[in-house]
């Protein structure tokens, strides 16, 4: 259904929004949908796309498809943005792999960021927009978490880490029938396997370190921004290891049997230290620089009998 207009809507008002709705998208709208959307007749529409292409020329384009008229607005400035079609093409593709840990209205957000973005590129490639707009890559999980309801708690938790302030966290841990209240000084957050952590220092009540803490962002029931600002020195993040920071990094070694897993490790990066060493049989073993127990163990069961952790690290406790 077209919004409906104010009675007041004057001919330059209808001129203005019929400019501004050639120039979003790059499709053709055809001029009874025009007349329709802004309450006017064919005659009037006709008239708009003269005084439009009075100014910007060759740029509009126009024309029949199956006897409807249309009008497109083809490009009509070198942009002075310093950005290029390819790196909006690629921010495109970083919006479909971030789909999936993305809060429905941040995604609204981004997508009208990219839209935006490309309104006011108007350069040679602004003819591509709608093709920009358009998703064309598609992230596959395994299973991911809506982080809609979340977007509050994330928001705050941005909030808290670029101001350094001391938050209230209230935190239901995995298998815990209740929430905790912990002291917390948020210091970035971190995103694996389509979930969202915070990476942060536990505080006692006079602000004082405690220790390191990883929390689910989808398991906080509550989060409370203090006026209390720290300057504790954060837990820093090193995404090159294996696994979340769980624990202080430490290598381990893991022996996979010879067939299909062993191309399967090879073509992947694990951990930016990591070393492939060839065992006569056709396995191999794998030494990497871990910082999580519970996660590297999952890893080796993933694999059954075709992999062993050779070196078993100690249980590590979280939260």
């Amino acid at each position: 259904m077209p919004r409906k207009r104010t009675t007041d809507n004057t001919s330059g008002k209808r001129l203005l929004e019929m400019f501004l709705k050639l120039l979003v998208d790059g499709r053709r709208h055809f001029q009874g949908d025009l007349a329709g959307e802004f309450q006017c007749s064919h005659q009037t529409i006709l008239r708009m796309a003269k005084e439009i292409e009075s100014v910007v020329g060759d740029n509009l384009e126009s024309g029949l498809e199956n006897s409807r008229k249309f009008y497109r607005l083809r490009g009509i400035r070198r942009s002075m943005l310093p950005i290029e079609y390819e790196e909006l093409r690629y921010l495109s593709i970083c919006r479909d792999l971030a789909g999936p840990i993305l809060p429905g209205e941040v995604a609204k957000r981004l997508n009208n960021t990219i839209l935006n973005l490309s309104i006011l590129m108007a350069d040679s490639a602004f003819e591509h927009r709608e093709k920009i707009q358009k998703g064309q890559v598609s992230f596959f999980s395994k299973g991911h978490i809506d982080y809609t309801p979340h977007q509050g708690v994330i928001e705050r938790l941005l909030q808290a880490i670029e101001e350094r302030l001391v938050c209230l966290v209230h935190y239901q841990a995995s298998g815990k029938e209740a929430a905790r209240e912990h002291r917390v000084l948020p210091g970035r957050l971190l995103s694996q396997n389509s979930a969202l952590y915070l990476l942060g220092s536990i505080l006692t009540p006079r602000n004082e370190l405690k220790n390191q803490v990883t929390m689910a962002v989808h398991r906080i029931r509550e989060l409370d921004v203090t006026d209390k600002r720290s300057e504790i020195p954060l837990p820093q993040a090193d995404p090159g290891l294996f696994g979340l920071p769980w624990h202080e990094p430490r290598p381990v070694r893991i022996q996979f049997l010879p067939g299909k897993v062993v191309d399967y490790v090879r073509e992947r990066t694990w951990s930016t230290e990591q070393k492939i060493e060839d065992l006569p049989d056709g396995g191999i073993i794998l030494e990497m620089m871990s910082q999580s127990d519970e996660e590297l163990m999952s890893f080796v069961r993933g694999f059954g009998e075709k992999a062993r952790l050779l070196e078993n690290p100690s249980a590590t406790a979280t939260i």
